[in-house]
């Protein structure tokens, strides 16, 4: 699984318009995730997209960081499987 990570989002960014945003750019995606803030209901700025072709994960970040959705320069990064594999270990404990 190839996914990235994007910050500094707009805070009101749906799934859909950050999925669409990525494939605007030539990417192909599987799904996405923005993460809410359970309090106050909102996005804190950041999500997840994880992408059909994972062998193009560099060439896709390349394309997609330092990028404006609406007026936001977003940051994206590469999610690393022993980074997710030790986040997964820590949540069944």
């Amino acid at each position: 699984m190839a996914e990235i990570f994007f910050s500094n989002l707009p805070h009101n960014c749906t799934g859909v318009e950050l999925r669409d945003w990525v494939e605007s750019h030539g990417i192909k995606t599987i799904a996405t995730r923005i993460i809410l803030d359970l309090v106050a209901g909102v996005a804190p700025a950041f999500g997840y997209v994880e992408l059909v072709h994972g062998s193009r994960i560099k060439s896709a970040v390349e394309a997609l960081n330092g990028k404006h959705l609406r007026h936001h320069k977003v940051i994206a990064k590469p999610v690393h499987a022993m980074v997710r594999a030790a986040h997964r270990s820590a949540l069944r404990s």
